[in-house]
């Protein structure tokens, strides 16, 4: 078993969450002109932010899994850990930013899109 370097995940990591979170942004501002265009319920929106979310969140694990090229499943999941933590702390500066059920719903969705996205970029 090879040793985990530390200072290559958490770079990898990191840069990994922040190519997920553009994405994100790009996603979310692609739903949001859909909506101005189009007549879609407002029942849409919250679904097509948690899609938003995730997306970034696989792709954040992706781009951390082929930048790091070695163990997918915890470059991924760490590059989910800190998208979901930005998201959140961002979120809390525009508005209540409470830790509760959605949001823990909302970690465990981006954690397992970033492992997951790991997972496929490694392979």
């Amino acid at each position: 078993m090879s040793e985990i370097n530390f200072a290559k995940l958490a770079k990898s990591s990191a840069i990994g969450a922040g190519i997920g979170m553009l994405l994100s942004a790009a996603a979310t501002f692609v739903m949001a002109a859909i909506l101005s265009i189009g007549n879609i319920p407002a029942m849409i929106i919250s679904p097509m932010a948690i899609f938003s979310l995730i997306f970034g969140g696989f792709c954040g694990g992706f781009s951390s899994a082929k930048i790091s090229s070695q163990k997918g499943l915890l470059c991924g999941a760490v590059s989910g850990v800190i998208f979901f933590l930005v998201a959140w702390s961002l979120g809390g500066l525009f508005s209540i930013g409470d830790f509760g059920p959605a949001a823990l719903i909302k970690a465990a969705l981006i954690i397992t899109a970033g492992a997951f996205g790991g997972i496929i970029g490694v392979n």
